[in-house]
């Protein structure tokens, strides 16, 4: 594998005429009275006659005349039989010419030679000098090719020392370097193998063009590589090089690789590596290298010299992070690789919950939320603060169902995930939409997960990153999981929402009909409504009992409720009263649609609220639903914000409002839908389009650092749905999913840690299915 030589393919500059030998005591004169150089002792030994004539010819002779000290391997005249170097260019002939000579302080005597690298006066890329391997194990050797001719060894001169060698030392490549010195044999073997021979063979003097001369190679020692079969055969089985993939042996050496600089040990501290694989790997102020792996590489030789570029001996096999994680694939059960992967909170919660062994032992799909993920699932529910509040066996044997519900009998790789339902260890189902890359709960209130990070493997099972913890219809009550807020309206004197308020007496039911106080089945807010069924002929009342003391209406302005007609009673005259008595105000409740009723307090002639009457004021029987009943609707203040960003007819903190987005029309002082204040933005999503609206970055970009989260409030239009949302901070896809309701606001308030990019350059509401629909936006900012 001589590299050099095919280029080379020796011969000193001009073979002298033949020549003839004295007797052996004239060849090799020593230093005596007559003390002489080593150009002298060259010129004046017949069998080194040709080799002196060769520096004569580089006019190098002078060289070896100087003062300095130097030692010079010498071929002998036999060493350039059969060779010719009238090829090569002076410059070319120079180089292999010195690197016979080594510039030292000390002459380096046969005895004291020891096995390791020396520099020659021969030059590499930059400038750089050649190394030279020395082997003394046996006999002297140096780069496994040369040796020390007996009893030629530790000629004295004035200026050195001289040895005679038996061949000529050719300038080494890297891959000669490799093939020279015994540590490296498995490196060798290996490029061989993995068919990069070319690869680390690239010289500029064939091809000045070519991006990768110099090398810089950070070879791994033959005890490194024993490290390493030793993990793979623990992982696939694979006992020797050859078992080994050659794709993947070649990504491995690739990842050593790094051209286009020749990087000596002392410029490498406190960098950043790209080899030609791509994948970076970093060096500290000590030198030690850190990988895709967990342990580190720490540099054994360095700075050892070839023509082409340079080798480091490093002490370990580095690896990419493909081949080390298909490693861990194969060695770490479930539970192990969740711990690998930093998955702290998920784990803690399945040791809680007994679920540990499941992990280590049972073949599963584990869909894990990150640990952000726990900290706003735990900020969400209201009936746990942390993991610590499971306490008795009931709430550990939910927080285990919890889990389950993560957990997927069997291996299922993402891309044998289809749409539709999958099911769980814990029976209920999640829902998985392919297109979207999410995991849809059955609770309806709980919010989707994004598949982050997939086919995570382990010996037992593979492993699935999801952005928000799943919860299941069967476990939302338990955990106290909120529904959202419905947008029902506050009341200066609430009298009903949900459940009778304020003192006021839901045992007074009146007559002439049935009154259920607690109805499910249709509702305007909140869980439920007064449902009202009149009798025929009774014109029947119910009757809502006056709190005592009894307010004083002069104070109020306005009665309001909102009514709806069962679907068959037509349009129903109601008498409404503020007295227990029949002085009251009469209004129409539509069949199958609710209407919200405000009646000014003067259109009362009597209002000592005796009782709140809803009297059916036809003969005919009917049945209505009331709800949202009481005095003076207040508007909700609106949220302050410690940075605003929209609050009525424009933005805040100097955003841009005139960065309308894509996809679909946005009017940003719609009057239609308004949570506070006069106007909220209307977005007009159109299909297939997956529209944003976009909010210009405030120059200069504020820091998001002092803040924790960003809030705004989100209605969605009648015929809307529920529909998904992508909320960004930044001028990408990078966010955090929302579900937006159809006809009523709900208020959002999204921590900051959940968005892995906040820069501010613009903030999108973007419409993350492929449907059109309308949405309203109002009060949006960051609080602290």
């Amino acid at each position: 594998m001589k590299i050099i030589k095919l280029q080379y393919l020796l011969l000193f500059a001009i073979v002298a005429s033949l020549y003839s030998c004295d007797d052996d005591d004239e060849l090799y004169p020593q230093l005596g009275e007559d003390p002489r150089n080593l150009s002298e002792i060259l010129s004046e030994t017949p069998d080194l006659s040709v080799l002196y004539q060769a520096l004569v010819a580089a006019d190098l002779d002078s060289t070896l005349r100087e003062t300095s000290t130097y030692t010079v391997f010498a071929p002998t005249n036999a060493a350039f039989e059969g060779v010719d170097l009238s090829s090569l260019s002076e410059e070319e002939r120079q180089n292999v010419l010195l690197n016979h000579v080594i510039n030292t302080t000390t002459a380096d005597f046969a005895s004291t030679l020891s096995t390791g690298y020396l520099s020659t006066m021969a030059t590499g890329p930059e400038e750089t000098n050649l190394s030279l391997y020395v082997d003394t194990s046996n006999e002297i050797t140096l780069n496994q090719e040369v040796s020390l001719v007996s009893n030629s060894s530790d000629v004295g001169s004035t200026n050195g020392v001289l040895h005679v060698v038996d061949g000529i030392i050719m300038p080494p490549a890297i891959l000669d370097h490799a093939e020279a010195n015994p540590q490296f044999s498995t490196f060798t073997e290996a490029v061989e193998m993995a068919g990069l021979t070319d690869a680390l063979s690239v010289m500029e003097v064939t091809d000045t063009e070519n991006p990768n001369y110099p090398l810089t190679v950070f070879a791994p020692t033959n005890a490194a590589f024993e490290n390493l079969m030793m993990q793979l055969n623990g992982a696939f089985g694979w006992s020797s090089l050859s078992d080994i993939p050659t794709d993947v042996l070649a990504d491995i050496l690739q990842y050593h690789v790094i051209g286009g600089e020749n990087l000596v040990a002392e410029t490498l501290a406190n960098t950043e590596q790209t080899p030609m694989l791509g994948e970076t790997f970093s060096i500290d102020a000590d030198g030690v290298i850190s990988d895709a792996s967990y342990s580190t590489s720490n540099v054994t030789v360095a700075d050892v010299q070839g023509t082409n570029g340079v080798i480091h001996g490093i002490d370990k096999v580095l690896l990419p992070n493909d081949v080390f994680q298909s490693i861990l694939d194969e060695t770490l059960n479930l539970k192990d690789r969740l711990q690998d992967r930093g998955y702290t909170s998920f784990l803690a919660a399945a040791d809680k919950a007994g679920l540990t062994s499941s992990l280590e032992t049972e073949e599963l799909s584990v869909f894990v939320p990150t640990n952000e993920a726990f900290n706003t699932f735990f900020s969400t529910i209201e009936n746990f603060e942390s993991l610590d509040d499971f306490d008795t066996a009931e709430e550990i044997e939910l927080l285990k169902s919890v889990l389950e519900y993560h957990l997927h009998a069997g291996t299922v790789m993402s891309s044998a995930l289809t749409d539709g339902p999958l099911s769980t260890v814990q029976g209920d189902e999640v829902t998985v939409e392919t297109s979207e890359g999410r995991l849809v709960p059955s609770y309806e209130y709980a919010p989707n997960a994004n598949l982050q990070t997939t086919n995570i493997g382990a010996m037992n099972g593979v492993i699935h990153q999801i952005s928000n913890v799943l919860v299941s219809s069967e476990d939302a009550s338990a955990l106290g999981y909120p529904v959202p807020a419905t947008g029902a309206p506050e009341f200066a004197l609430p009298v009903y929402y949900d459940a009778v308020e304020s003192g006021f007496q839901d045992t007074w039911d009146g007559w002439g009909g049935t009154y259920t106080y607690d109805n499910t089945e249709n509702v305007s807010n909140g869980s439920n409504s007064i449902k009202l069924e009149y009798e025929a002929g009774s014109y029947g009342a119910i009757q809502i009992g006056g709190p005592s003391p009894t307010p004083d209406l002069s104070s109020y302005s306005t009665f309001h409720f909102s009514a709806y007609g069962a679907p068959g009673s037509g349009t129903t005259n109601v008498l409404v009263s503020l007295c227990d008595c029949d002085a009251g105000v009469e209004i129409q409740v539509e069949e199958g649609e609710w209407t919200t009723y405000s009646i000014p307090i003067s259109n009362f002639t009597d209002t000592s609220l005796g009782a709140i009457r809803f009297k059916n004021n036809d003969e005919a029987a009917s049945t209505i639903y009331v709800d949202d009943i009481g005095f003076d609707l207040q508007a909700p203040a609106a949220p302050t914000f410690d940075l605003p960003i929209y609050y009525d007819e424009g933005t805040e903190s100097g955003f841009n409002d005139t960065w309308d987005g894509w996809g679909g029309t946005y009017t940003w002082a719609s009057t239609e839908q308004v949570q506070d204040g006069t106007t909220a933005v209307k977005l007009e999503y159109d299909a297939d389009s997956y529209g944003a609206l976009q909010i210009g970055g405030a120059d200069p970009v504020p820091d998001l650092s002092g803040y924790s989260t960003f809030n705004f409030s989100a209605y969605g239009a009648p015929g809307s749905g529920t529909k998904t949302l992508l909320i960004s901070l930044c001028g990408c896809d990078a966010g955090v999913e929302v579900q937006v309701m159809e006809g009523e606001w709900t208020d959002y308030s999204i921590p900051l840690y959940s968005f892995t990019d906040t820069s501010l350059g613009e903030i999108r509401i973007k419409n993350n299915v492929s449907d059109s629909y309308t949405i309203y936006v109002d009060n949006i900012g960051f609080n602290q």
